[in-house]
């Protein structure tokens, strides 16, 4: 049996609950356990207001996570990328590490560089193997057309996430695959989504989700398939309070672990499909 540390992020919990369940719904089915440890924010949202604050609040989370003994499961790109990101810079940087290193020893923790921080999508493809995911399919989709939404902090910068090619990444496409939808190929794929703009200027945020729907529309897909907190939000629960105040038709988005969940033959209430604020029904008639 594999076992993580499940590092759901912070907003997972309270916007995106659905994704905790669904994710955790389709891993269990792999034989996965997940541990859930008293982690912190990832550190993510401070990194370009103060550093230190970015690292300690990253390096706590690493040091949990080694304490157990355990490798570290994300659902969030951002918090993949933040983790990794403090990995990397006190792996590199001694200065930065010895001071992260005594303030950590405050609290009886300790730094060692040990914990291996994985995405939900690279556990997948390469701890679960595309073969194992194919053999739970229980149900294709037909004439699905999924647009795979990448976000930013697992792919750039390449060297440190070592997650996928950075310019042609494959890996979500091939999760898709193996439930009978197609991925569609389309321009805004790795750009984007434009939920670290909200609450900093609204309208270009907007701006960037609007592009981001109309790419997705002109490549004729059905929907977006997302594999991170901030991705998620930005196209499902922004997308709905903004463009049904202006009237505008919305594009639904779903996560991967329901995608897969519903082709695994999970029901609907197992992948809390509910939770999602734009309707997702149509999804029943590809099945």
């Amino acid at each position: 049996m594999m076992k993580y540390a499940l590092f759901s992020g912070c907003k997972s919990s309270f916007y995106l609950p659905q994704y905790r369940t669904s994710a955790k719904a389709v891993l269990s089915s792999f034989g996965i356990e997940l541990k859930e440890l008293e982690f912190n924010c990832c550190g993510y949202p401070v990194r370009n207001e103060n550093f230190a604050s970015f690292l300690i609040l990253a390096a706590k989370n690493l040091a949990i996570a080694e304490q157990q003994g355990l490798p570290i499961l994300t659902l969030c790109k951002c918090c993949f990328g933040a983790l990794k990101h403090a990995d990397h810079y006190l792996k590199n940087d001694p200065h930065k590490k010895e001071m992260i290193v005594n303030l950590l020893k405050e609290e009886g923790l300790s730094f060692n560089g040990t914990t291996k921080i994985h995405h939900i999508l690279t556990v997948l493809a390469m701890d679960i193997g595309y073969p194992a995911i194919e053999k739970q399919i229980r149900k294709k989709f037909s004439g699905l057309k999924i647009a795979p939404q990448y976000g930013c902090h697992a792919l750039r910068p390449s060297n440190i996430t070592q997650f996928d090619v950075p310019l042609a990444p494959t890996i979500f496409e091939k999760i898709i695959r193996l439930t009978g939808a197609e991925p569609v190929d389309w321009s805004k794929r790795l750009e984007c989504c434009g939920n670290p703009l909200w609450e900093k200027n609204n309208q270009l945020s907007l701006d960037i989700l609007q592009q981001k729907i109309d790419s997705a529309r002109q490549a004729s897909a059905n929907m977006i398939c997302t594999a991170c907190n901030y991705c998620q939000f930005q196209f499902d629960e922004i997308q709905k309070n903004s463009l049904e105040q202006a009237s505008a038709e919305q594009f639904p988005s779903i996560l991967i672990s329901q995608l897969l969940g519903l082709s695994m033959g999970l029901s609907e209430k197992e992948l809390n499909i509910e939770a999602n604020h734009i309707d997702l029904s149509e999804i029943r008639n590809f099945l």
